[in-house]
């Protein structure tokens, strides 16, 4: 079982981190999470790169929470071309994959007039061993939840335990990494159709006005960004 959660800053020539999931879905079976820093070509092929991104990339904390509610810290190691880490699932259920990263530098645009933000990044994927069904409570500050049914995707998007507010905007990226946007209704809801198998990416961004100042650069808003992976076979 292999799943992918990537963060798009556009649509083609995306310089991007993503979280790569590998295991078997046993109970037992080590799972592998890399956490990788690259970019997506003119033929939307993702390439790993290094660089200072790659070393950003060690900021992510990444975790592990069970349907018993259960959570593990799982530390990440520098590899050639990501990071790394490893659990093992000790029973069949539901393993909710999550990182964060809010320690990267204040993205700077005072020298064209722009206003300064501070990006926080949320990685997240669901795991699932045996026959298991993803559970469906949110367990971050802004959460993406899935159910899958016949190729139709029902989305339900949270902000700080909240249902998300009603016109709050989704993107979602097919296997091609094509883009289409969604609209959440009255119940934090969106719904769309799976084109082909692979990877799809469901992203919400949230922006929160609040100034402060981090290592050193002053900011006026906090950019809040979750990426939820789900693998369509």
């Amino acid at each position: 079982m292999t799943m992918l959660t990537i963060l798009f800053p556009a649509l083609s020539k995306a310089s991007a981190y993503w979280m790569e999931v590998i295991g078997s879905g046993k109970v037992n079976d080590a799972v592998t999470i890399r956490v990788i820093y690259g970019h997506i070509d003119e033929y939307s092929i993702r390439h790993r790169d290094g660089g200072n991104e790659l070393t950003l990339a060690g900021d992510f904390k990444m975790s592990v929470i069970d349907d018993k509610g259960q959570k593990l810290d799982v530390p990440i190691s520098r590899k050639a071309d990501c990071w790394e880490g490893t659990f093992v699932p000790t029973h069949n259920g539901s393993y909710r994959i999550l990182g964060i990263n809010d320690s990267h530098p204040v993205v700077d645009r005072s020298k064209t007039g722009g206003k300064n933000v501070r990006p926080i990044d949320y990685l997240c994927a669901d795991f699932l061993v045996g026959t298991a069904v993803p559970v469906l409570k949110p367990v971050q500050l802004l959460d993406i939840l899935t159910t899958v049914q016949e190729g139709i995707v029902t989305v339900k998007a949270f902000n700080n335990n909240a249902l998300a507010a009603n016109g709050t905007k989704l993107r979602v990226f097919n296997p091609e990494n094509w883009e289409k946007e969604l609209t959440v209704n009255e119940k934090g809801e969106a719904v769309f159709k799976t084109t082909m198998p692979g990877l799809y990416i469901i992203r919400q961004d949230w922006e929160e006005a609040g100034a402060g100042n981090y290592k050193g650069i002053a900011y006026s808003n906090i950019r809040h960004r979750c990426n939820y992976s789900l693998m369509v076979k």
